[in-house]
């Protein structure tokens, strides 16, 4: 027989996970090396060697311990995860302390990590970054470099409505008068080949001696190479009345953009699902681990490039007890990175559903349980929400035509400062980014730094940073750095993430030989 109740489950949570799968096939700010990373993450105006093409071009004009040639095997490598979802500090004082937590709880708790507006967002964005090989020469007018770097961004955005969604499910105190549930996550993958050069373009003086001024320009060209890309959108309103007149109502819109093998999967699910009608068909016989197969080959291509400016005064010679003896230099800098495209047209695809659910109740017929489910309720309803809610409702996307997605980097205007004398340097750096990928941020950000040279040849550094995608960072870093060698490394952390979030960060040299 039949009977009637009132099933307010969680289809839009199943909905959003759904469709996450296929989405998470890989896990900057400024580009960071176990120097920069020890001070804060800046570098405009100190930041010297074939590193220099993503920071400062210009600085391929900077000595390096007095020698010419710069030569990095495996010659940098850092990763950084963090962000305003990535709170540490709100989630020991929230989830930690044994209490219940109901729907007070709940409002209070997403308005300490999203803020007062109902429709605020929260990040959490990973960066892996590899230079395999970079070379650098400088002569005295000019300089040259290349190197190769592999970089992989992934990026979440949470909707404050989604938040309270997890915590609470479909609760009409909540969600009474709508609310907005949305879900961004995107995943690049690329690498790119970077050719710089510098010169200097203008002195006071010939000789550089105390009063010298100079200023160097550079560029770095690069050439992308894209291999893999997904990006998916998920807007919508979710509106939940209780009662005698229990209803939810979610009217949403997606998008999946995708290249390569997932693309044509996809299309697959779409063609057997839509186009011939199998109602057996189901979404993870079709998308599996098997749809990301090709990611690391090249997926398309594109251009890009990073230029600046340094200017650099001679300003005296100084002799310290403890700092010791040399030039006293002081440099600014102005430099404007990742500016460029990528252009991936292998397969790509993009997938699109926009529909209105609406849930009134859930019919529960029990012959059919029995029959079909050999009286497992479980069963029967986990039927019913990957099939007739999974992909009759949320799964009914269908394909666009398109022939490519243009991609665009993570473009950053970054200031620099940085004072030199004998074994001490102070550095200062501000910028913003222009979008929100990884962990860049077109929130403005702050690095200080200072470095002390223990016997010449262990560098001492620390640094903070303020700003950026997450609360205020302290940093450190260390190693040997001789003449012809280095071998470095730092972390960044967050002392306290309850007002942006966390951030955790380590970068190591490589092997570095200089010539």
């Amino acid at each position: 027989m039949n009977r009637t109740i009132t099933y307010l489950c969680l289809p839009a949570l199943f909905a959003m996970f759904w469709l996450i799968p296929g989405q998470l096939s890989h896990a900057q700010g400024i580009h960071t090396t176990a120097n920069n990373m020890g001070l804060g993450g800046g570098g405009g105006a100190y930041m010297n060697g074939y590193h220099a093409n993503f920071i400062n071009p210009a600085n391929l004009m900077l000595p390096d311990r007095g020698r010419r040639v710069s030569v990095g095997l495996l010659g940098g490598l850092s990763t950084a995860a963090g962000g305003s979802l990535v709170n540490i500090s709100l989630y020991n004082d929230h989830f930690t302390t044994g209490r219940m937590i109901d729907t007070e709880a709940a409002v209070r708790i997403s308005d300490d990590w999203f803020g007062s507006g109902s429709g605020s967002m929260g990040y959490m964005g990973v960066n892996l970054d590899v230079i395999p090989l970079g070379v650098s020469y400088r002569r005295d007018d000019m300089a040259f470099s290349t190197a190769f770097r592999v970089r992989t961004m992934a990026t979440t955005g949470m909707s404050k409505g989604l938040f309270q969604l997890l915590l609470t499910g479909p609760n009409a105190e909540v969600f009474g008068n709508g609310r907005s549930v949305n879900l961004n996550v995107e995943t690049l993958a690329m690498a790119e080949w970077s050719f710089g050069y510098a010169m200097e373009v203008w002195r006071n003086q010939a000789e550089f001696r105390p009063g010298t001024q100079r200023v160097y320009a550079g560029v770095a060209p690069k050439i992308l190479f894209g291999m893999g890309y997904s990006n998916m959108g998920f807007d919508s309103n979710l509106q939940v009345t209780g009662g005698s007149d229990a209803r939810l109502v979610h009217e949403f819109d997606y998008f999946v953009q995708s290249v390569g093998d997932l693309t044509g999967d996809l299309e697959a699910y779409y063609h057997e699902r839509r186009v011939m009608d199998n109602r057996d068909a189901e979404f993870g016989d079709f998308v599996d681990g098997d749809s990301f197969s090709d990611a690391g080959g090249v997926q398309g291509m594109g251009f890009g490039l990073d230029i600046g400016g340094t200017w650099e005064w001679y300003m005296r010679d100084v002799s310290y007890p403890v700092i010791g003896s040399g030039p006293q230099i002081l440099r600014a800098s102005l430099s404007i990175t990742d500016i460029g495209s990528i252009n991936f047209n292998n397969n790509a695809g993009d997938f699109r559903a926009m529909d209105t659910f609406i849930w009134e109740g859930l019919d529960i017929d029990y012959d059919r349980i029995d029959e079909e489910f050999e009286g497992e309720s479980s069963d029967y309803f986990e039927h019913i929400l990957q099939d007739s809610i999974g992909s009759d409702i949320y799964g009914n996307f269908s394909p666009q035509d398109i022939s490519s997605h243009r991609v665009g980097l993570n473009p950053m205007i970054n200031i620099g400062g940085a004072l030199t004398m004998g074994r001490l340097g102070v550095m200062m750096d501000v910028g913003k980014g222009f979008n929100n990928r990884g962990v860049n941020s077109d929130r403005m950000y702050m690095a200080l730094g200072t470095e002390y040279n223990l016997l010449n040849v262990i560098p001492l550094r620390f640094g903070m940073r303020m700003g950026g995608y997450s609360s205020f960072n302290l940093s450190f870093g260390t190693g040997v750095n001789f003449r012809s060698f280095e071998f470095t490394t730092s972390v960044m952390t967050t002392p306290s993430s309850g007002s942006r979030g966390a951030n955790i960060s380590a970068a190591w040299s490589g092997l570095v030989f200089r010539f």
